[in-house]
This record gives structure tokens, C-alpha cells and sequence, in this order.
């Protein structure tokens, strides 16, 4: 099992032994304090979960907007055949 740790600057988890993190490109060996290393985290974190949150409620919306369009065939469907 290889050691590994967190990123400071993107949350992600990278192997103990790398100096730089291979997503962001961060040293390990910086002077952020833990305080602003977690904050960098959860800002992170944060800004995943509004993203994939707007993401499914533009899926939902769109979702809805067929069934609208749907329904209103229907309704003239069954209009017509009055």
C-alpha cells in the first residue's frame, strides 16, 4: 500500500513522497498554515458540490421542460379527438 496524504491547495490525495502535487502543482512544503490549508480544502469541497448541485438541477430543468412539452401534445391530442 502506497502512504499518502492531502493536497493543500485542491483536497485531492496524492502519494507522501511527492514534493509537488500532480493535479495543481502545489508544494507540499509551503508556508500555508493548517488553518489555511483546510480552509483551501473546504473551499474546494464547496465549490464541487455547488457545482455537481447546479448540474443536476439544469439536468432536472431540462428534464422538466420535455415533460411539459409532452403533456401539451397530449392535451391537444386528446383535444382534437373530441
Amino acid at each position: 500500500m502506497i502512504p499518502v496524504c492531502i493536497c493543500g491547495g485542491c483536497g485531492r490525495t496524492i502519494e507522501k513522497e511527492f514534493i509537488y502535487c500532480p493535479w495543481c502543482g502545489v508544494s507540499k512544503i509551503s508556508a500555508m498554515s493548517e488553518d489555511d490549508k483546510m480552509e483551501a480544502i473546504f473551499n474546494r469541497l464547496e465549490k464541487l458540490q455547488k457545482d455537481n448541485r447546479n448540474e443536476k438541477i439544469e439536468k432536472m430543468s431540462s428534464t422538466l421542460d420535455d415533460l411539459k412539452r409532452e403533456l401539451d401534445s397530449l392535451v391537444l391530442c386528446s383535444e382534437m379527438h373530441k
